[in-house]
């Protein structure tokens, strides 16, 4: 079987999505599938054409299109569907649903005989999560767009949210297949970490996206409940840092920023804490919560979206309503009562483990297969 994946990036890219598609690309290259993912020769915010146009990486073709623009994580290249074509897929994967490619491959798919995949990734983000223009463009892709969708023999959506908002967009039931994110199994030590029964721990991209201004609030309540509260912040910063850790210490909270760091220091961040933090009101999926349940920690969530499925209310996390004191209640309760979050974290364990990449990876072989089987 020939298999295409179409992403917006790739490695060296690092991201949610990329990781994605390049943990199902070479589980399919070693199941001994010929695999190619077609992206764009570009990193995130610069650097086009910096990129190898060719590359085989861990048993995948790479092939980087020349983009003609780019905005933002965007961007649109001609030459894409051309490229496609003369691959002669069998299955073509698409990442991202409202990217141009998707439309792209919508169209190709007329007159090309392979079957198509569109994998959505969840971006139905809020508002004040977006800047206006790509907001508005969201909007208007989804009203006016959405049509293509129907063009695709199945739709990949992380959660059950997911599915119902696609679903609301049009899309038949039957063409939707619910396939969660992965994460690697935990072989931490245990007795090598001695865990901080005081420590809350957010770990992701420093953003407005996140929604941590509501963390730093409602930090101020719980350190003057619980006393002597740590709270370690980690991830790529994106110009909010510095502001919300001086403010928390400035409210006398013990507040600490470690940058970006690596998988093993990840692993010992979560193994030390004893609560995990995501305050977004809306999250695709929240693999975080699924990393701190596999390391023993229970989070404390709001809003809704991909969170509610990645760290279950009652079953993994405790839900709180989105303002301060709420939200300082939720973690309170976690760091002092014990019991409580003995109960929560090892539930969460045992659902972290139905999301390990040995048990998610096979779901896509099965549906490649079964797409295979009904080419004419």
């Amino acid at each position: 079987m020939r298999i295409v994946h179409v992403a917006p990036f790739y490695a060296p890219v690092v991201g949610g999505v990329e990781e994605v598609v390049k943990r199902v690309a070479e589980y399919m290259a070693s199941r001994g599938c010929e695999v190619f993912v077609v992206t764009y020769n570009r990193l995130r915010s610069s650097g086009v054409g910096a990129l190898p146009r060719h590359e085989v990486m861990n048993g995948v073709r790479v092939i980087r299109v020349r983009p003609d623009f780019t905005w933002s994580y965007g961007t649109y290249s001609s030459e894409l569907p051309e490229v496609v074509k003369g691959l002669r897929p069998d299955v073509v994967h698409v990442h991202v649903w409202r990217h141009p490619h998707a439309f792209q491959v919508a169209r190709l798919k007329r007159i090309v005989n392979f079957r198509a995949i569109i994998h959505g990734h969840a971006p139905f983000y809020r508002f004040n999560q977006l800047d206006l223009i790509t907001w508005a463009y969201h909007k208007i892709i989804d009203a006016l767009r959405s049509s293509a969708l129907q063009l695709y023999d199945k739709y990949v959506a992380l959660t059950p949210y997911e599915a119902k908002r696609i679903r609301d967009l049009g899309l038949d039931y039957g063409k939707i297949t619910v396939i969660p994110d992965g994460v690697e199994e935990d072989k931490c030590p245990t007795n090598d970490f001695l865990r901080d029964e005081r420590q809350v721990l957010y770990l992701g991209r420093i953003s407005r996206s996140k929604n941590l201004n509501l963390l730093i609030k409602a930090m101020v309540y719980v350190n003057k409940s619980v006393g002597n509260v740590k709270l370690v912040l980690a991830g790529p910063d994106e110009g909010l840092a510095m502001n919300l850790v001086r403010f928390a210490k400035k409210k006398g909270i013990k507040a600490r920023y470690l940058g970006y760091v690596s998988e093993a220091e990840k692993h010992r961040l979560y193994m030390e804490s004893s609560v995990y933090v995501l305050p977004s009101l809306y999250e695709g999926f929240g693999l975080t919560l699924i990393e701190a349940a596999l390391h023993g920690v229970p989070s404390v969530i709001t809003g809704e979206g991909g969170q509610l499925y990645a760290a279950p209310p009652n079953r993994t996390s405790l839900w709180a309503r989105p303002n301060p004191r709420d939200y300082a209640n939720a973690i309170t309760a976690l760091l002092s009562d014990k019991g409580l979050r003995e109960r929560l974290a090892q539930q969460a364990k045992e659902w972290a483990r139905e999301h390990v990449w040995n048990k998610i990876l096979p779901r896509y072989e099965k549906l490649y297969e079964e797409l295979e089987a009904k080419k004419p």
